[in-house]
């Protein structure tokens, strides 16, 4: 019988691409930016940016002090990026209410949906403070951080409302503005909400935003009626 030579398995370690405990290392890499992430969030959304510190993110997250400088560097990226975790999931689930609304499609649902789903998401106290209190005033770089995600979500609403009224014949710059100034309405809201400690049932947030958005509604159905 002839003898077959087989090499050994690799063992599984930490080497790049191989596994260990099951993971590869930007699977393991990956897990520790998620725990980053969620730490941020308590601390942040309890305590505040302005008092946060290294030592304790990396207490919460449960995490020395190299994976955190090797993932973020700074208290200030890591605020960013919590502030956008938030925020691309508040826009991806609001854009998955709005894909399906076309032209002549009901508005006044679809404000009561998206507002509806708004505020469930400001119900976390911690996500609340992060997205509508924590990055104004931290820096040039945070504060245009923080406003273009503004723009990001005034844009989506206009161009909703203009898909369902394709008749309405306003310029972009017009809409910017008129799409900022809902967002920011919708943020103070949100910040008088929060800050007093959510004295009004969401019900009455959802029916005063509606108002306040049909109220725009209308008036530009008066000005471009359709033919």
């Amino acid at each position: 019988m002839t003898e077959t030579n087989t090499l050994p398995a690799p063992p599984a370690n930490t080497a790049n691409g191989r596994l260990y405990g099951g993971q590869t290392q930007e699977e393991r890499r990956l897990a520790r930016r998620e725990a980053f992430l969620q730490a941020g969030l308590e601390v942040f959304g309890q305590d505040g940016f302005r008092t946060a510190t290294v030592r304790g993110i990396c207490r919460q997250a449960q995490l020395t002090d190299r994976y955190f400088y090797a993932e973020f560097g700074t208290l200030e990226l890591l605020l960013q990026a919590v502030y956008s975790h938030c925020m691309d999931n508040l826009y991806q689930r609001l854009g998955a209410v709005f894909r399906n609304a076309g032209a002549g499609a009901d508005m006044n649902a679809l404000t009561c949906e998206a507002l509806t789903l708004f505020f469930e998401v400001l119900e976390d106290k911690r996500i609340a403070r992060v997205c509508m209190l924590e990055l104004e005033g931290v820096s040039e770089d945070t504060n245009a951080h923080y406003l273009n995600y503004i723009r990001r979500f005034a844009l989506l609403l206009m161009a909703v409302a203009r898909g369902i009224h394709p008749h309405w014949r306003i310029a972009d710059d017009e809409a910017e503005m008129l799409g900022m100034g809902l967002v920011g309405a919708m943020r103070q809201m949100s910040v008088n909400w929060l800050l007093s400690g959510h004295a009004a049932n969401r019900e009455t947030l959802v029916r005063s935003g509606q108002r306040l958005i049909m109220g725009l509604v209308l008036q530009l159905q008066q000005d471009y009626p359709a033919t």
